[in-house]
């Protein structure tokens, strides 16, 4: 496979947040060494209390009128832009 690396402009700011927002639980096969941008995975082991605890805060915005996945997320703003790059790149050093 070829090795690319699109980063947060390439592959969308949602994408990025989205996985910004899992915590480091979901991961996208664009980061890998051996890349596949059409993959995401969770990332953790069955037990994980990192896992628990996401799927809790997804379940929590489910469950709250305007909490739930893009609603009241400004993407482009420059924390989020933060956020989602750091994330990118702790993932691809991985």
């Amino acid at each position: 496979m070829t090795e690319r690396r699109l980063g947060t402009a390439a592959c969308g700011p949602i994408t990025r947040d989205t996985l910004a927002d899992c915590e480091g639980i979901v991961r996208w096969g664009g980061d890998d060494g051996d890349v596949d941008e059409s993959l995401f995975y969770v990332a953790a082991a069955p037990h994980d209390e990192l896992l628990r605890q996401v799927a809790d805060k997804l379940r929590r915005w489910d469950a709250t009128p305007g909490k739930g996945a893009g609603a009241g997320v400004d993407v482009l703003s420059p924390a989020h832009h933060r956020r989602a790059d750091h994330l990118a790149h702790v993932q691809q050093s991985a």
